[in-house]
């Protein structure tokens, strides 16, 4: 059977994070994105009831791959420019 569910669209202030496109839109348009800066931003929206802390967000975007905490510093970085 086929599901008939509609992939989430989070919305908060003036962005939408439509994750079947996998694009984040602004009042202007679609806002640039390096896949990895996605993955986190979805990652820490779907978590958004708690704070979660490097370590959970390193290994739910990265898994098994190993990442300096540079690497998230930057993501982190274009996320807040965005």
């Amino acid at each position: 059977m086929e599901s008939t569910k509609t992939p989430p669209r989070f919305r908060f202030g003036e962005f939408a994070l439509d994750v079947r496109a996998y694009a984040l839109h602004d009042a202007h348009g679609i806002v640039e994105l390096e896949a990895r800066a996605f993955d986190v931003l979805l990652w820490l929206i779907e978590h958004r009831e708690r704070v979660v802390t490097k370590d959970e967000l390193m290994a739910g975007v990265w898994h098994d791959q190993f990442v300096g905490e540079s690497t998230l510093t930057r993501i982190i970085s274009l996320l807040r420019k965005a």
